[in-house]
C-alpha cells in the first residue's frame, strides 16, 4: 500500500482526532497511553520527522486550552452569572487537567496537519519508515 498525505483539511483533522496514521489512516499512533509507535504498522511512515519535532504540538495544546478556558469563563460568568470565587479555582483545575488529557490529540493533530501542509516532507517520512522497517528484517 502506497500511503498518501491527507487530501483535505477535514481528512487531516479526522485522522488526527482518531489518533490514526496521517498518511494511510489505518495504523495506530499510540501503543500505550503516551507511548507512540516509531513507524506506522500499516504503511511504514516514520512519525517523528526530526528531533524535537513534536514541540509544535504544545502550541496546539496551549491554544485549545486557552480558547476553551476563555469561552467557558465568558459563558459561565456573563451568561449564567457564576461568581469569580467559584470560576477561578474550577478553571485553574481545568487548565492543569485538560492539557494532560489532550496531549495525545495535540500530537496527532500536529502530525496530521504537518503532513497535509508539507506533502514533500511527509513522503520522505514514508521512505525513512520503510528503510527502518527493512533494517529490522
Amino acid at each position: 500500500m502506497v500511503p498518501a498525505p491527507p487530501q483535505s483539511a477535514s481528512q487531516a483533522f479526522s485522522r488526527g482526532i482518531r489518533l490514526k496514521c496521517p498518511m494511510c489512516g489505518a495504523g495506530r499512533l499510540y501503543s500505550g497511553l503516551i507511548t507512540m509507535h516509531k513507524n506506522c504498522a500499516a504503511c511504514g511512515f516514520h512519525f517523528e520527522r526530526a528531533p524535537g519535532y513534536f514541540l509544535g504540538s504544545t502550541y496546539i495544546n496551549y491554544g485549545v486550552t486557552t480558547l476553551l478556558t476563555t469561552w467557558i469563563y465568558m459563558v459561565l460568568r456573563f451568561g449564567f452569572a457564576v461568581s469569580k470565587s467559584v470560576l477561578i479555582p474550577a478553571l485553574a483545575t481545568f487548565c492543569v487537567i485538560f492539557p494532560v488529557v489532550f496531549f495525545r490529540y495535540a500530537r496527532s493533530l500536529w502530525l496530521s496537519f504537518d503532513c497535509y501542509f508539507d506533502r514533500t516532507g511527509a513522503m520522505e517520512g514514508v521512505s525513512e519508515g520503510e528503510k527502518s522497517k527493512d533494517k529490522k528484517l
